[in-house]
């Protein structure tokens, strides 16, 4: 083992540089910095470097290692002004990694010459940013985008989700490439059950990001979190609209299209787990429509279900308003999308539809997805007691809903 570590470590060039010449070397360096790549005095002015780096191959050898890490136009010129001034078997391998360094980036010597004034910049390809949201179960939001950004050597990879009930915004920042990206995007779409990874521009990808970071309760500004809206940042326009409202149609007739969505097969559709009503807000009406299942005064089973109902719609009326009502709004925003994009036309349609009602201003009371909310988020905190009757009692039924109601 040592002896492999011995050979990589011979093959690392090392520049014997004394201090004058390592200060000279910075002195270069600044100099350089502040050149114009076109201006007249730049072609004068490596002229006289060549002539002040004549025979001191160690210190050209270092100059032309420190261009190669941050390749620039007036870098490259001199890259090839002195160049040729090596002579040392050794000291060449670092000409042709400061070479192949500079390619990366799109700059090559012209074919046929070989003067430092013949030089020809190739542009480097443009490569668009590439974005997906995930419909992974488990998860509520998942993005993936992969950024071109000048600053990286490497394309940057930005995923950001939450999981365990909003309790953890999972964001990652990675360097990768186009062909990487891709494969983890087939990858994941492998493992998903109905539907796929879906393409998306790359500013409704950072719509999404920072709508996270917003529903974030605990508003964490950890390193991977702010890297992310660095790079997410030029993309976000929240003045535009999300990309559902370029692909789904206006619906003119809301409430006759609204009264057609199937709400059972909506609900089997999507996860509702993240659309629970809160227990503090849901206990004062749990409490009444406890009270109304069990009253003191005989009802008429049709007075007694009007009024439960007329409590269920009164909660949703009073919960689902503000910061909340606007979360439900853009939930079934994205749902649309998603299952627009995965070519579930029905499904988006009943989505949609439920995302206008909303954002209509209309009573939320007035959905029947939401009294079927209600009714699952009683029972989600509540379990078992949320059925105060026993369905064995013949004069109880159980009622679509779920509740325990008077026959």
């Amino acid at each position: 083992m040592s002896k492999k570590q011995d050979v990589k470590k011979s093959r690392k060039v090392e520049f014997r540089l004394t201090p004058e010449e390592c200060s000279e070397l910075e002195m270069i360096a600044d100099r350089l910095m502040v050149q114009d790549p076109n201006g007249e005095s730049l072609g004068n002015y490596l002229k006289t470097l060549r002539g002040v780096l004549g025979g001191r191959e160690h210190l050209i050898a270092a100059l032309i290692d420190k261009l190669g890490k941050n390749p620039t136009s007036v870098g490259f010129k001199t890259f090839v002004a002195v160049k040729d001034s090596i002579q040392g078997k050794q000291l060449q391998r670092v000409v042709k990694q400061t070479g192949y360094r500079f390619a990366q980036k799109g700059f090559v010597v012209e074919p046929g010459g070989a003067s430092a004034e013949k030089v020809v910049l190739i542009p480097k390809e443009v490569r668009k940013p590439l974005a997906y949201l995930i419909p992974a179960e488990g998860t509520f939001g998942f993005m993936t985008a992969l950024i071109p950004e000048s600053k990286y050597p490497a394309p940057m990879a930005v995923s950001a989700f939450f999981e365990d009930d909003f309790d953890h915004l999972f964001v990652r920042v990675v360097d990768s490439s186009y062909r990487t990206f891709r494969e983890y995007i087939q990858k994941i779409g492998e493992n998903l059950s109905r539907k796929k990874p879906c393409e998306v521009p790359i500013r409704h990808a950072a719509r999404v990001f920072f709508e996270l970071l917003e529903w974030f309760p605990k508003k964490e500004s950890l390193p991977e979190i702010e890297e992310a809206r660095q790079l997410l940042q030029p993309y976000h326009d929240p003045q535009e609209p999300p990309y559902a409202y370029e692909l789904m149609p206006a619906l003119d007739d809301r409430e006759r299209l609204f009264h057609d969505v199937d709400v059972e097969a909506l609900w089997e559709d999507i996860d509702p787990s993240w659309l629970v009503f809160p227990q503090s807000d849901l206990l004062p009406y749990w409490e009444k429509i406890q009270e109304l299942e069990t009253p003191v005064l005989v009802l008429p089973s049709e007075v007694q279900h009007e009024r439960i109902t007329d409590w269920l719609r009164k909660a949703v009326d009073e919960i689902c308003v503000g910061a909340r009502r606007f979360f439900y709004q853009r939930f079934f925003e994205e749902q649309a999308l998603l299952f627009k994009l995965s070519s579930e036309e029905s499904a988006a349609l009943g989505c949609w539809a439920i995302a206008q009602h909303l954002r209509s201003g209309a009573p939320a009371g007035e959905n029947p997805f939401f009294i079927r909310l209600v009714v699952y988020s009683i029972q989600y905190h509540w379990g078992e007691e949320a059925k105060t009757q026993s369905v064995q009692d013949e004069e109880y039924r159980e009622s679509e809903s779920g509740l325990i109601l008077p026959k």
